[in-house]
């Protein structure tokens, strides 16, 4: 079925995969955050109950956000290093169908 309304389409997965198969995106960028990992057992950070913020109470930090920070790293780095080792490991993990989505654009050279 044709649009005959003046109002724009919204871009859909179809669209996408048609402009791939046909080769009409070439410079693709890709905005992210925590959650593509999530599916994958990789707590975010910020939610309640279940993110990595809220659960750093065993560090004893002046507030979550510092383990990541180069001051309070200086001043305690085994903070970090402990978390890291956890945490971190990400040989524990497997990537989730948005990350293979990237790679193979990466691979393509089709991200910017």
């Amino acid at each position: 079925m044709e649009n005959t309304s003046d109002k724009p389409q919204p871009f859909t997965r179809d669209d996408l995969v048609a402009g791939l198969k046909e080769r009409k995106f070439n410079r693709i960028a890709v905005m992210t955050g925590a959650g593509i990992s999530v599916s994958a057992g990789i707590p975010d950070f910020r939610s309640k109950g279940t993110g990595l913020y809220d659960n750093l109470k065993e560090y004893n930090l002046p507030f979550p956000e510092a383990i990541f920070t180069l001051e309070y790293f200086r001043e305690k780095p085994q903070a970090f290093y402990r978390l890291a080792k956890t945490f971190m490991d990400l040989d524990k993990y497997d990537p989730t169908p948005t990350h293979y989505f990237c790679k193979l654009l990466e691979d393509k050279r089709l991200l910017h």
